[in-house]
């Protein structure tokens, strides 16, 4: 594997598709193009290129684009704040958005978990997996997704994160690497100790479950789903309890949930999974709909394997936040049952008032702080 880093700024990447696909809210998958020539062309500009979008935000982390074994370009983001710091954390995002967007999206210097967990002295690196924000997506993306089954597969994701954690470690030369997993990361973890022994200092499964909870595309396509930016916000919006402040429990005292929404959404749209992609609008209409309807790609991704949690035996952490309307307490707790560490050497962390989106939420901070509380016992 090669880090092909390239300080050029590139074009963004535009979905010519006619028609897209209905939305599809918490799953993974995504992609598009025409035959022939010109699409092609397109293509080979896209995998040649850097990825870094026109324009690009100044407070995007340090980008890396690794090249896989078989030659597939992988976008790993950096953030790193102090000269030599000790340790390294992968973070790895879900299954529907990528890696900026959910951990260091364009709002403030300190919001996201990237600057904050870089703010305490350890490297913090996020990869876009395959299909995600800027790595280059599958070629099956430039085809309607009823052509195709699903390109992309747990498994395969799995051996991308073990080529992550070994060029930290002969390349970056880190020995203490530890895992964060979030949503659908926590299922890639549990393919990366069912393919591999990467001998984590730790590992976090925020908002995972076991046993209760359907994932995995249908093997048979589509190859992947779309999402609109309305559906993004109201799939969020829908998860605060009955009467709750929307402003304070997403925003707090600090932005409105509007600020946050919408610089999320900036940071998924402005990406390779935009389908005909402009620059995200800031004035979403009421209920988070814009005048013209942003979509996105939402890649869907095959479980060819249970991945049973057993094979998790480094130290650990479960953790849910208790307003998630995706993952159950029961699920939550099974997970942390089924983990192969022993009694000592695992934790379940419950955090009140949040939802499967507290690491963006007003609780965000005591979220990180538990997590990195963990990582320190060990």
């Amino acid at each position: 594997m090669t880090d092909d880093r390239d300080p050029s700024v590139t074009p963004r990447r535009a979905f010519l598709a006619g028609t897209v696909g209905t939305a599809l809210v918490g799953t993974a998958a995504g992609a598009v193009g025409d035959d022939g020539d010109a699409s092609k062309n397109e293509r080979e500009h896209r995998i040649g290129c850097n990825g870094q979008r026109s324009g690009a935000d100044a407070r995007l982390p340090t980008a890396h684009d690794l090249t896989m074994d078989d030659g597939h370009r992988l976008r790993l983001w950096e953030r790193t704040t102090v000269d030599d710091p000790e340790e390294a954390v992968i973070f790895v995002h879900g299954s529907t958005y990528g890696a900026v967007s959910m951990f260091d999206p364009p709002l403030g210097d300190e919001f996201g978990w990237l600057p904050s967990v870089a703010a305490q002295g350890q490297a913090t690196f996020a990869p876009d997996m395959r299909g995600y924000g800027h790595s280059e997506p599958p070629a099956e993306y430039d085809e309607p997704p009823e052509a195709n089954a699903p390109p992309l597969s747990f498994e395969r994701e799995a051996l991308d994160i073990l080529e992550v954690t070994r060029w930290l470690r002969d390349e970056r030369g880190f020995d203490r690497v530890h895992y964060v997993g979030l949503s659908g990361g926590t299922w890639r973890g549990r393919a990366v100790y069912e393919v591999g022994d990467p001998d984590y200092a730790t590992v976090t499964l925020a908002g995972g479950s076991f046993g209760t909870l359907e994932i995995g595309a249908d093997p048979e396509g589509p190859a992947y789903a779309t999402q609109e930016r309305s559906a993004f916000v109201e799939r969020w919006n829908a998860e605060l309890p009955d009467g709750a402040d929307r402003d304070y429990w997403i925003g707090g005292a600090e932005y409105t949930a509007d600020e946050v929404q919408a610089a999320v959404w900036r940071a998924i749209y402005e990406t390779n999974q935009a389908i005909d992609g402009g620059e995200a609008s800031e004035t979403p209409r009421e209920g988070g709909e814009t005048a013209s309807e942003e979509t996105i790609i939402a890649p869907l991704v095959r479980q060819e394997s249970e991945y049973h949690p057993r094979q998790i035996d480094d130290p650990t952490l479960v953790i849910r936040a208790s307003s998630d309307g995706i993952i159950s307490r029961e699920g939550a707790l099974n997970l942390y049952d089924a983990v192969g560490a022993t009694d000592d050497r695992k934790r379940y962390v419950e955090i009140a008032g949040g939802t499967h989106f507290i690491f963006l939420e007003r609780k965000r901070r005591e979220f990180f702080d538990a997590v990195h509380h963990f990582q320190t016992r060990y």
